[in-house]
């Protein structure tokens, strides 16, 4: 696919579902760039006959890709490596439940027709299983089931993996609406209902609304309406606000007035609420334009409802009208948000209490994730007051304050926010806990707490020539453990602690 960056979530399930997800292979030193070549086609059958080109994304060499280079550029296999073809499109229809790329593939049990499918290939499965299923009963299914595929361990708690996509999400369907919430609390217990809202409501946000962090209008596209994808979102909203956030803390103030009264108030719009770029970029040539090059404009102009002469001195005009255009016409999709979020009376709810329930919806009510919340929250397992180890954990104390207020710092003078090398607070603290806000309840933000244990004894468990241990996550417990002897300087602390956090995405620990 030639491309330029590295694969969005969404795209990482397309290429899974199609075979050309992610593998871990193995490979000797002495290894030619021809028998690398041959292992990809062996796990990427679709590479076969692939003419046109291929690098891997993050390693080059005039010899070609040879096993000691593979090993050198992957940091002997705990870095990601990417193969990007150069002139070919790779097939990307998902693979048949027999495939042989799919052998290896953890399976489950599809509910309806009681048949085996790779994970990857079931949520596209039930989606049509589930359709036929209505057409054999005559019934008729509309409303939305959230379910994920997971795995309980003996001590009860549930692993999912860090990279749950919106899209298995949307594509399960159940006719019972109570079956959402029954779902939820059945399998996304503490760590993991958490961590599957706030995954979601972010892949949302990025997926169906567009405009400014001051607030953000759906994005128009038929083709989600037609699919009651919008309907589906007021739905997880719902759901999510119901299980204690995180909140959808991104809707514009015109976009939540019309979701509490179901009437579009045209006078409180302004250029500033329209979130296309498109529109906005027409408003920007209108403003800049003419008596002669406005003319050039006529026809988009007019296409947007306006009526009038088009010239410079009717520029306010057909500012306002390409505004009201761009806005009047998300109506069907407001419409069918409000029909989701009917859910558990949340749109009554909103309808009566409209300024109560602002803070929720729109950016300027809702507070971030800080380093001075994390610290509130931390409650630390102290040895005897005036020992050494007491000192020592004094000590990592003030490194972890002196990390929290550095990456706070950091975020408030970045705009790549967006990039996963980018730590935030509120990425440490989903983490740590599995929720990246702060609790809605004013009850569960008083009793949210970040327990802080330290490892004095990591050479009793690994022996005395181990030469780094890194922090112990246990997100349903909510606890961070913190191997000290590794961490004796703040730079070795922000150092190991940094690591862990990137090669520690995986939720493993149960």
């Amino acid at each position: 696919m030639n491309a330029e960056t590295t694969p969005t979530l969404a795209e990482e399930f397309e290429l899974t579902q199609a075979g050309l997800g992610k593998r871990n292979l193995t490979m000797s030193k002495d290894m030619t760039h021809a028998e690398f070549f041959r292992q990809l086609q062996d796990v990427y059958p679709k590479m076969d006959g692939l003419t046109g080109g291929w690098l891997l994304k993050k390693a080059t060499d005039s010899e070609g890709y040879t096993g000691s280079l593979i090993r050198s550029a992957s940091t002997s296999g705990k870095n990601l490596l990417y193969v990007v073809p150069l002139q070919q499109e790779l097939d990307l229809t998902p693979l048949p439940a027999d495939a042989s790329e799919s052998q290896s593939m953890p399976k489950a049990t599809c509910q309806t027709c009681k048949l085996s499918f790779p994970l990857q290939i079931l949520a596209l499965h039930i989606q049509g299983c589930m359709e036929s299923q209505s057409e054999d009963d005559g019934a008729s299914q509309s409303d939305v089931q959230l379910v994920s595929v997971t795995q309980t361990s003996q001590s009860g708690c549930t692993e999912i993996s860090r990279q749950t996509s919106w899209k298995c999400m949307l594509a399960h369907v159940e006719t019972e609406q109570n079956k959402i919430l029954k779902s939820l609390k059945l399998e996304c217990h503490s760590y993991l209902y958490y961590k599957c809202f706030t995954e979601m409501v972010a892949a949302i946000e990025h997926r169906f609304f567009e405009g400014q962090q001051h607030g953000k209008s759906p994005r128009y596209s038929l083709t989600d309406l037609d699919k009651d994808f919008y309907k589906t979102v007021g739905q997880i909203l719902s759901v999510s606000l119901a299980q204690g956030g995180p909140a959808p803390g991104f809707f514009s103030d015109w976009s939540y007035s019309y979701r509490c009264s179901g009437k579009m108030d045209q006078k409180a719009v302004n250029k500033e609420d329209m979130g296309d770029t498109q529109f906005k970029l027409l408003i920007d040539r209108v403003e800049s334009s003419t008596d002669d090059t406005i003319l050039e404009l006529a026809d988009e102009i007019l296409s947007c409802g306006y009526t009038g002469v088009v010239s410079n001195e009717n520029k306010e005009s057909i500012i306002r009208a390409i505004t009201l255009h761009a806005v009047l016409r998300l109506q069907p999709m407001l419409e069918q948000l409000r029909e989701g979020m009917q859910l558990y009376g949340l749109l009554s709810i909103m309808k009566q209490y409209p300024e109560i329930c602002r803070p929720l919806f729109v950016p300027e009510g809702v507070t971030k994730v800080n380093a001075e919340f994390i610290m509130a929250s931390i409650h630390p397992q102290r040895s005897e007051h005036g020992s050494t180890r007491h000192q020592v954990e004094l000590e990592m104390m003030n490194f972890i304050q002196d990390f929290l207020y550095e990456i706070d710092m950091e975020q408030r003078h970045t705009d790549d926010q967006d990039s996963p090398h980018q730590i935030t607070p509120a990425r440490f603290l989903q983490w740590v806990t599995g929720q990246g806000h702060i609790p809605i309840l004013p009850s569960e933000k008083r009793e949210f707490a970040v327990r802080l244990r330290f490892n004095h004894d990591c050479n009793t468990d690994y022996g005395d020539i181990h030469k780094v241990c890194y922090p112990v996550v246990s997100a349903c417990a909510q606890t961070i453990t913190l191997p000290v002897k590794h961490m004796t300087t703040y730079e070795t602390f922000r150092k190991v602690l940094t690591d862990a956090f990137h090669l520690g995405q995986e939720f493993s620990n149960v």
